[in-house]
């Protein structure tokens, strides 16, 4: 029998409220607590997997936490970043339940962190590689579908959009006299981005024309479901998925080893504005990141580049 998260959610209801109204009487923003608890969520399924019950928490070990801490890594591909994330979830959740005397125990309080590599470039796309990957959308999409899911993409390649901003991006949000969108990100922080005109014109045009109509509660939404509720962000990131396995399949080589998510859309974007010499405080404020240090990383220089600059003519010294 495969549980479900909502089966999880009903076995450990107690546990999973008290750790929700925990976060947000602490100010956790919304991004963080959702993410918090799906990572919490993995875990329980984890627990009970061959059990097919209620495992009760008391009872967990840190043999438990490894054997997890190793499935992230060698089924899941997770990163170390991502695990070091969901381990850190575990903690503050044993932790919070050690407050509220549901447990008498953290069985991830002494768990080491993964090693992170340190120095490693961000992946993305190049210009020629993300005009292959839009074209191929209209091959992996059904026709209705093909100008919402362009978007979608769109707006992390060229707007930096997470894919949280994505699924929460409203119609008030949109700023037709400045051509823009209002997002709202990580650390219940807003900012304003300037849309490229052709994007601006195709994602009103979308709202106009060619939006599904959503269901009561989700007015709202830009991006609607076939279900008529929000674009949940497992579908952006099972779309980005979709696409690049059928770059692979249509023989297009190098796509074939290429791990690409929906945020390295993002990355992309980044990337090509710092390559393009715009300033680094300008695509720190685009991209929503309130450390400098974070958006830094884009400013990674490639072999080629390298190689440009050093194509310089000097036989005259010689």
């Amino acid at each position: 029998m495969e549980i479900t998260f909502q089966q999880l959610a009903s076995w450990y209801e107690d546990e999973l409220v008290i750790f929700e109204t925990d976060m947000d009487n602490k100010d956790y923003s919304t991004f963080t607590i959702e993410n918090y608890k799906r990572d919490i969520l993995f875990f329980l399924e984890h627990l009970v997997r061959h059990k097919e019950e209620k495992v009760e928490l008391e009872y967990t070990k840190k043999i438990h936490l490894t054997l997890f801490m190793n499935e992230l890594k060698s089924k899941r591909g997770n990163s170390a970043a991502t695990r070091n994330r969901r381990l850190t979830a575990i903690r503050s959740f044993y932790k919070c339940l050690m407050e509220y005397e549901m447990v008498s125990h953290n069985p991830a309080a002494d768990l080491k962190s993964a090693k992170e590599k340190s120095g490693q470039l961000p992946t993305y796309l190049e210009k020629a590689e993300l005009k292959d990957f839009f074209q191929q959308i209209d091959t992996v999409c059904q026709d209705q579908y093909v100008k919402r899911n362009k978007l979608i993409m769109g707006l992390m390649a060229f707007a930096g959009l997470r894919v949280i901003e994505i699924h929460y991006l409203n119609l008030s949000s949109i700023l037709t006299e400045k051509k823009g969108i209002m997002v709202y990100g990580k650390g219940k922080k807003s900012r304003y981005i300037p849309l490229p005109s052709v994007l601006f014109t195709e994602l009103t045009d979308y709202i106009k024309n060619d939006r599904q109509m959503p269901m009561k509660g989700y007015e709202d939404a830009v991006f609607i479901s076939r279900r008529g509720k929000r674009i949940s962000r497992r579908r952006v990131q099972e779309l980005t998925e979709r696409i690049c396995k059928s770059l692979a399949e249509h023989h297009v080589e190098h796509w074939k080893n290429k791990k690409i998510s929906s945020h390295k859309l993002r990355h992309s974007f980044a990337t090509h504005l710092v390559r393009d010499g715009r300033d680094i405080r300008t695509v720190q404020e685009l991209l929503g990141h309130s450390n400098l240090n974070t958006t830094q990383r884009y400013t990674h220089v490639s072999d080629t580049q390298k190689e440009q600059a050093m194509a310089m003519e000097i036989s005259e010294y010689f």
